[in-house]
């Protein structure tokens, strides 16, 4: 596989697109091979999109109830952040059917979310926001007989922003640690795409119902409508606490990526596989996605028109070495690795896209890289360890801990803290900002060189044991090392402290695994995304409609786009 040097550099990270194993496509593939059944039960919504709604899941041998309450918000009252109190849609997955009574118990509690509390059976809560702008433009127009126009929505194409989900013991929710092993939700973060999936098909039926309010032969969003509008969200500093705080699910995150890729990557290859057609059809795919998002800013990230330049250069020569057997003058039979390496050289972007698309390739791979994503995240201090081996084991696993001189300024130039005010992550500049006091241990290439330097000025043969006596400060970093330095992917190699550490990068990977796309930064410190833009509906699952339609969808174009 790739050295962790390369994947784990934020650099690279910053380029990481959605593949065929991240979460909401690995749901959507388990949801129709193994048949799962969904019906909309109830449907109270109102002229404005006001009420509740219920939709059974039979997914294998269990029922799961998704239960929606909707309500509408004035434009002072609704937000994204955490701090927020109402939202226009709050929705849980429970297990079981939802009677009146049981939707009752729940309307009282579900639309309080952090300030409710969930009753036996409940899995996750969530709760999300219309785009006021977007969810009455696409109203106004069913209402009139009309297809929404695609440029209305940039980027983003979208009904409603999701802000957060709840699972695991929060609340009272349930613990995952109850689900058996085949479970069809045990895979790690399952549940929650199935319930932004069935929030997302509620934004379509709410918005129909709406326009149909309004003019009882409103149109329907069909054709290339039906499935092109996904579900919002924004991500902000929080998530790059998490990858530090979860090492061991960001090595799992890794494999995930790596582990296809590098499958792929070794294969020998015919010029006349079938696999060559799939690759060249899914670039082209690729170069029409990116070259219509012209209207997007991705700055810092390469913008899509470049990104399609660079894949059509690259589709050029993967041409020319089914014509001739040679790929940029030289004869081989593994396309993939040179393909890959060929995109890597024009940056991180370009190699992210082609990883994409060569990660379609691993179909024979899901359920092996299913099984990665289940990690221990326990921590234990090896106490009889000496001194010396512990500086050895940083040498051999943290060397790039040293690259950093953290005598300079900029070195140390952020700390960050949690806003009680915002209830969310921040990041501030030392000396400048008040909250050094209770920083956040995000510190990890200070912290490791810290540890280095007072564990050389003990004797050689002295336990780590008796070390930590004397120097509690670095119990922490002493298990870190000793149990994440095993794994491949574990650390991020930066300095999270450092003036020009990048937040975006890290967050643009962690959003990849999930199966976000549509990158569009708002700051150094946050990022707008699209999840489910094209991906198969409710109805789609009885006629086992699989995922790969659904990868760069195009947006909707001329006569395509009416209705």
């Amino acid at each position: 596989m790739r050295p962790a040097d390369t994947v784990m550099d934020p650099l690279d990270m910053g380029g990481a697109r959605a593949t065929r194993h991240s979460f909401i496509r690995t749901m959507m593939r388990r949801a129709v091979s193994a048949g799962w059944q969904i019906q909309r039960t109830r449907f109270d919504i109102d002229a404005v999109g006001c009420g509740a709604a219920i939709y059974e899941v039979r997914a294998e041998s269990h029922l799961f109830s998704f239960v929606a309450f909707s309500q509408r918000l004035s434009e002072e009252e609704r937000t994204d952040r955490v701090i927020a109190k109402s939202w226009d849609l709050t929705a849980a997955l429970v297990e079981g059917s939802v009677d009146d009574e049981r939707l009752e118990r729940m309307r009282t509690q579900v639309p309080l979310q952090e300030g409710g509390r969930a009753e036996t059976g409940s899995i996750i809560w969530t709760r999300a926001n219309r785009s006021e702008r977007f969810f009455e433009y696409v109203t106004d127009r069913l209402a009139q007989g009309l297809a929404p126009e695609s440029e209305k929505f940039g980027g983003s194409p979208y009904l409603i922003r999701s802000t957060a989900f709840y699972s695991n013991g929060k609340c009272g929710l349930a613990d995952y640690e109850g689900l058996e092993d085949g479970h069809p939700l045990a895979v790690p973060f399952r549940a929650h795409m199935l319930t932004a999936w069935l929030l997302r098909e509620l934004s379509y039926e709410m918005v129909e119902a709406c326009a149909t309010a309004r003019n009882p032969a409103a149109a329907r969003l069909e054709g290339p409508w039906r499935r092109y509008l996904g579900m919002g969200n924004a991500t902000g500093l929080g998530m790059v606490p998490y990858a530090i705080n979860h090492p061991e699910v960001v090595n799992s995150w890794a494999l995930l990526r790596e582990v296809p890729l590098t499958a792929v990557a070794s294969r020998s290859v015919e010029r006349s596989d079938a696999s060559v057609t799939q690759v060249i059809e899914l670039m082209e795919q690729a170069i029409d996605y990116l070259e219509e998002q012209e209207d997007i800013n991705t700055a810092p990230f390469p913008s899509g028109p470049e990104l399609a330049d660079q894949l059509c250069d690259l589709l050029g020569q993967l041409r020319e070495w089914v014509e001739r057997g040679s790929f940029a003058g030289s004869e081989t039979p593994f396309i993939w690795r040179q393909l890959h390496d060929a995109a890597a050289a024009y940056g991180p972007g370009c190699r992210g896209m082609v990883a994409t698309v060569l990660t379609e390739l691993t179909e024979d791979l899901d359920e092996t890289v299913e099984s990665i994503l289940r990690c221990d995240e326990s921590r234990r201090v090896t106490a009889s360890q000496s001194c010396a081996e512990l500086v050895s084991w940083i040498d051999e696993k943290y060397p790039w801990t040293a690259a950093f001189d953290f005598s300079r300024p900029d070195s140390q130039q952020h700390f960050w803290f949690s806003s009680v005010n915002n209830e969310e992550p921040r990041r501030a500049r030392l000396g400048t900002d008040p909250g050094a006091n209770v920083q956040h241990p995000m510190d990890i290439a200070r912290a490791v060189a810290a540890l280095r330097a007072d564990l050389t000025a003990a004797e050689d043969l002295t336990s780590v044991g008796e070390f930590m006596l004397t120097h509690p400060m670095h119990r922490s970093t002493v298990g870190r090392v000793q149990n994440v330095g095993k794994l491949p992917y574990g650390e991020v190699r930066d300095n999270l402290l450092a003036a020009q550490f990048l937040p975006l990068n890290v967050q643009r990977f962690l959003l990849a695994v999930y199966g976000m796309e549509n990158y569009t930064p708002q700051s150094t410190d946050w990022l707008r995304v699209t999840l489910m833009a094209g991906a198969p509906r409710i109805a789609d699952l009885a006629n086992g409609t699989m995922d790969d339609a659904w990868i760069f969808t195009p947006r909707p174009q001329g006569a395509d786009s009416h209705v």
